[in-house]
């Protein structure tokens, strides 16, 4: 027997008022949606009572006054990783089952044009019999098609990631492009050879367009890569760095691109300068890190066509071996000089948390502020519990990221008290 999910009693409990009718026809089946029968509503106060609950069963008196609510709760991802079943579904797992598929006809988490591509990628299948992955034996070939959208540039980028691209002639790689170019602006076949069930590409081969995607988020471009993580909601992305930015100038309006500009700023886990160029574009110095050696070039490049590359740094390595660096380390540049030497660190890492040798150098050498950045408040909750030996939280807030499913951003201003 299955265990139940915590929300899941908590939604039993729900006035039958909270519930409606599912609008996409695979609701109820289908993984990506888990709460397309909860009016959005009810799934913001459902995601309050959560984390305060989270929040109070961890020993901490602070809570949330609210989650901050996503405009457009459908059609609001920029990213989605549709799998390839066996049978030769296109769409998503059922929920809770890593072995059965749906096959999608429609799709209300990316946008309106998502059904012509797997579709067309189904009749790719058949036509060219390029046959299914088959996860459990690990046979086959066609594992995923991922789909990224530039929500404010218009753009869209395919990447249909295959386990072998030596079976994949010239033809059949000119008779995929002809029929999914003209659906996006960047097309590339990716090769995944290993038995793990990711979407992830370890090759790449570009059959059409631009090399990259472009999105816009607060008047800042970022060039993303078919491997690049990006926050998965450009709108709500656009209020979480708003929000970060907020928590570093102590709730000040931000009201020019100057008023950062004696502040020091180390990103950790700094992706391809999400946050970090936005704290340049203020004003502040910005050194930032990621173990993804191609987010960093990304970061760099990112900084260039933003104006802010004379203000920031940007370093390859694994940010556990970068707080403890050792004789021949995996870092491209020498380790940061210390934290204390920056006014703010900010920190945005996995849904598995910090590595317990991050936690113990943030908290070993304690810089003034940190911002927490962090999709597993559950995990989060418990760190704080260590943060607390030599910290206050100073403001907190959540932002619903995700809609239709439990899952929540939650970011935390950290402060040293006053010595």
């Amino acid at each position: 027997m299955k265990k139940k999910k915590d929300w899941q009693a908590l939604v039993a409990q729900l006035d039958p008022k909270n519930f409606q009718e599912p609008p996409c026809l695979h609701a109820g089946v289908c993984g990506g949606c888990v709460w397309q029968n909860l009016r959005y509503d009810a799934q913001l106060e459902l995601k309050h009572q959560m984390i305060n609950r989270a929040f109070s069963e961890a020993g901490h008196e602070e809570q949330i006054d609210r989650v901050i609510p996503c405009p457009d709760p459908f059609y609001y991802r920029n990213r989605m990783d549709y799998v390839i079943g066996w049978k030769g579904e296109v769409g998503l797992k059922e929920y809770g089952s890593w072995s059965r598929y749906v096959d999608l006809s429609t799709c209300l988490l990316l946008d309106e044009e998502t059904p012509k591509i797997l579709q067309t990628v189904r009749e790719l299948m058949r036509d060219l019999k390029l046959e299914p992955w088959d996860a459990k034996f690990h046979r086959g070939l066609v594992r995923y098609c991922v789909v990224r959208l530039g929500k404010n540039t218009g753009e869209r980028m395919i990447t249909l990631v295959v386990h072998d691209l030596a079976r994949f002639d010239d033809a059949v790689c000119r008779e995929i492009t002809r029929r999914l170019a003209p659906l996006c602006t960047t097309l590339y076949l990716g090769e995944n050879p290993d038995t793990t069930d990711l979407s992830l590409a370890k090759t790449l081969k570009l059959l059409h367009g631009n090399e990259y995607l472009t999105e816009e988020v607060n008047g800042l471009r970022y060039l993303i890569h078919p491997n690049s993580f990006f926050q998965t909601n450009s709108t709500m992305a656009a209020e979480l760095q708003k929000t970060v930015l907020a928590f570093l100038k102590q709730n000040k309006t931000i009201d020019s691109y100057s008023n950062l500009l004696s502040c020091s700023v180390l990103d950790l886990y700094c992706g391809l300068g999400f946050f970090g160029i936005a704290c340049a574009k203020q004003g502040a110095t910005v050194e930032g890190y990621e173990l993804d050696v191609q987010a960093i070039e990304l970061a760099k490049r990112n900084a260039e066509i933003n104006g802010v590359a004379d203000r920031t740094t940007f370093g390859a390595g694994a940010i556990e071996s970068l707080c403890h660096p050792r004789e021949g380390g995996d870092l491209e540049i020498p380790a940061f000089a210390g934290m204390t030497n920056y006014d703010a660190v900010i920190i945005d890492p996995p849904r598995s948390g910090l590595h317990p040798r991050v936690l113990k150098t943030l908290l070993d050498q304690a810089p003034k502020t940190i911002i927490y950045v962090s999709c597993n408040y559950k995990r989060l909750v418990e760190e704080l519990k260590e943060f607390k030996t030599k910290y206050h939280v100073e403001q907190i807030a959540a932002l619903d990221l995700f809609p239709q499913t439990p899952h929540v951003e939650v970011v935390v201003q950290l402060k040293k008290p006053s010595e």
